[in-house]
C-alpha cells in the first residue's frame, strides 16, 4: 500500500523528507539505518522515483521524529498512541534493525 494523494505526488513527499533529513543535518546513510532501508531506496523516495509504502514511511517519519503529517504536508494527521496505528507507529520507531546492537531509535 503506498501513500499518495492528488495534490502530493511522489516527488513533493521525496522533496519533503529531503527537506527534514536535512533539517536534521542527517545524511541518508543514517536516516536508512535508522528506517531499516537501504540507502539507495531513501534516495529514490528523495527523488521520486519510487512509491513510499505506509510501513517505509512510518520508519522513515520515526527516523526523522517528524510526523507523518509533516512528510505528506497534511497538518492534521494525528495518530493517537492508544489506537492501533499508534501502537504500531511505537513499535516501529522502538524496532531495532538487523545488524544494529543495541542501537534503537527514541
Amino acid at each position: 500500500m503506498s501513500i499518495v494523494r492528488q495534490s502530493s505526488t511522489r516527488s513533493d513527499v521525496g522533496q519533503r523528507l529531503r527537506e527534514w533529513r536535512l533539517r536534521r543535518e542527517l545524511s541518508q546513510a543514517e536516516v536508512a539505518h535508522l528506517a531499516g532501508i537501504t540507502q539507495a531506496s531513501l534516495s529514490n523516495y528523495e527523488n521520486g522515483k519510487r512509491d513510499l509504502p505506509l510501513t517505509t514511511l512510518l520508519g522513515v517519519a520515526g527516523a526523522l521524529n517528524v510526523s507523518v503529517g509533516d512528510l505528506l504536508d497534511l497538518p492534521d494527521v494525528i495518530v493517537v498512541r492508544n489506537s492501533i496505528l499508534g501502537r504500531a507507529v511505537k513499535q516501529l520507531q522502538t524496532r531495532v534493525p538487523a545488524g544494529a546492537g543495541a542501537y534503537a531509535v527514541s
